[in-house]
């Protein structure tokens, strides 16, 4: 009868109360298994022992919770071992330093969200294994958006402090080949889909995949603000570099938050008239007429807070329609631009004039 000596040692430590003993051979009983045994078999032992592992700092008092792991390639001595001696009989210097690891519950509580995510993708994919059995945690990241786990790939950057823009793009990838793919790839889709949390999943005849992945997108953007939306403009700058119409939902949720971006994203990818649009309208807001729509809380007056517009951003799409005149659209949009902003230009000057004459 093979025996296990891990878990031997693990019961042998269990019983004498050692649980910082016992979590530390549970801990290294994982780490092998993760190096050793890459299958579906050996992912689910390995989050068993995590998991144990955890629960015996639990069952210490939090300023002692914690186990030593030797770095790779650390030098160590046995204690009572005889003293190494050079060829002539000499004692040999020994190492100056020793490089350990402490790792607290925190750390092994990451290790076992990290080691769970390499079995769920393992479970979904079982020719996956292989691969995620070693994989950081930024390639499990990678991988899980491959295989679409979203879900478990934002969950596992908010453990890790890793950035969403990753995980935003492969959905959007996947967003767009559902647009443009047959019936294979939206059959596909569901099994992935299926996998995500979304509020309802409808599976309707009026609700296709290509529908439900656009509303996933949706949802995250949502439940996940970021700074200056850098979410919603990384999606954006993927649906245009592969060519795909805008939806209007994503463009008037990054109008709101960052009108200037939108208009540098379609200036980049040389959209003239979708930026003279919406430059229109971003005086309009200005003006009063939609301002909501631009997240501002007042329109333009004396009394009002400070407004701005991309001037720079401005100028280039001016400079690009003049230099195009030839084109009868591009003419008559240059006309339309200059029109609206001498008009602004003429309102703002009475609205300083009167701030002006309140001082």
């Amino acid at each position: 009868m093979t025996h296990n000596y891990y878990e031997l040692l693990y019961a042998f430590h269990i019983n004498r109360h050692n649980y910082r003993k016992a979590g530390t051979v549970m801990f290294e009983y994982g780490m092998r298994l993760g190096r050793e045994v890459r299958t579906r078999h050996g992912l689910q032992k390995q989050v068993n022992c995590y998991l144990a592992a955890m629960n015996c700092l639990r069952l210490i008092r939090p300023e002692y919770a914690w186990i030593v792991q030797p770095v790779s390639g650390g030098v160590y001595e046995r204690p009572g071992a005889s003293p190494k001696r050079s060829h002539d009989g000499e004692c040999a210097a020994g190492p100056v330093s020793r490089h350990i690891d402490i790792l607290e519950l925190k750390d092994l509580q990451k290790e076992y969200i990290l080691a769970r995510n390499r079995l769920t993708l393992a479970q979904h994919d079982p020719s996956s294994a292989a691969i995620a059995g070693s994989a950081s945690a930024v390639e499990m990241v990678t991988l899980l958006v491959q295989a679409g786990l979203f879900d478990a790939a934002l969950s596992l950057c908010q453990t890790f402090q890793l950035p969403l823009t990753p995980v935003f793009e492969g959905l959007a990838f996947k967003c767009i080949k559902l647009q443009y793919g047959g019936e294979a790839h939206q059959n596909e889709a569901w099994n992935w889909l299926a996998a995500n949390q979304l509020s309802s999943v409808i599976t309707t005849k009026e609700s296709s995949a290509t529908d439900e992945a656009w509303r996933l997108l949706s949802s995250y953007l949502e439940r996940y603000p970021s700074q200056n939306a850098q979410y919603h403009r990384c999606v954006l700058d993927k649906l245009l570099s592969h060519g795909v119409p805008l939806p209007d939902w994503l463009v008037n949720g990054y109008k709101v938050v960052d009108a200037a971006g939108l208009l540098r994203l379609y200036l980049n990818y040389d959209l003239l008239e979708a930026a003279g649009e919406l430059v229109l309208e971003y005086v309009d807001a200005l003006l009063g007429k939609g301002h909501q729509y631009f997240g501002f809380e007042k329109p333009l007056s004396a009394t009002g807070p400070l407004a701005w517009l991309p001037y720079l951003s401005i100028d280039q799409l001016l400079q690009t329609l003049s230099e195009n005149q030839a084109n009868a659209f591009n003419a008559n949009l240059y006309q339309k631009l200059q029109e609206k902003l001498g008009h602004y230009h003429r309102l703002v000057e009475q609205a300083t004039f009167q701030k002006t004459m309140k001082l």
